[in-house]
């Protein structure tokens, strides 16, 4: 029985759920180096390292997971501020959702990535969804780069981007990349 029970721990650590050890190892480092008050956005790292490792795991970011972000941001929102405070973080998430489904339909992310964005955006307002946005695309863009130089190596720079079709890249880890970076220039000031 004990052999099954350890069995079933370790099934439950592999797949999605790989990545929330170093996850949520990283928080505390996070909080350290932010303000006092910044327990949004410490929450909207964490749930953005969770989006990360199922994206890592699964090349997808649950609809359930995305749900859950959303919601956690929203009351969290009611809470802090009340009312006006809901609308700023509904204002959040459509600009983010808006920004990022221009990309969706270029077909160059998948719906999963326009809807997590969407959600963390709840956890920033309108502006922070803007520059989480912008820090988004930055991340995505060295991640890209980074992805083509693994897989092809020095090539690709003589052949150009052509080589890339074709290469999967988990967006999660570009949108989890902008959370941080957010949450550390939000945190410095």
């Amino acid at each position: 029985m004990l052999a099954r029970a350890e069995s079933s721990a370790i099934s439950q650590l592999s797949g999605p759920s790989w990545g929330l050890l170093p996850a949520c190892l990283f928080l505390p480092w996070l909080a350290s180096h932010m303000g006092a008050g910044q327990g949004n956005l410490i929450i909207m790292v964490m749930f953005g390292l969770i989006m990360a490792s199922y994206d890592l795991a699964s090349l997808r970011i649950p609809n359930a997971l995305n749900a859950l972000t959303a919601c956690c941001g929203l009351v969290l929102a009611l809470m802090a501020g009340g009312w006006s405070a809901l609308v700023s973080a509904l204002g959040g998430g459509l600009v983010a959702f808006g920004l990022m489904a221009v990309f969706f339909f270029l077909g160059a992310i998948g719906a999963g990535d326009v809807k997590a964005l969407a959600a963390l955006g709840i956890f920033v307002g309108p502006w922070g969804a803007l520059e989480l946005f912008l820090l988004t695309v930055l991340s995505g863009g060295a991640l890209a780069l980074i992805r083509v130089l693994v897989a092809h190596g020095p090539s690709c720079l003589r052949h150009g981007w052509a080589v890339a079709k074709g290469l999967n890249l988990p967006y999660g880890l570009a949108i989890c990349a902008g959370a941080i970076w957010l949450a550390l220039v939000r945190g410095a000031y």
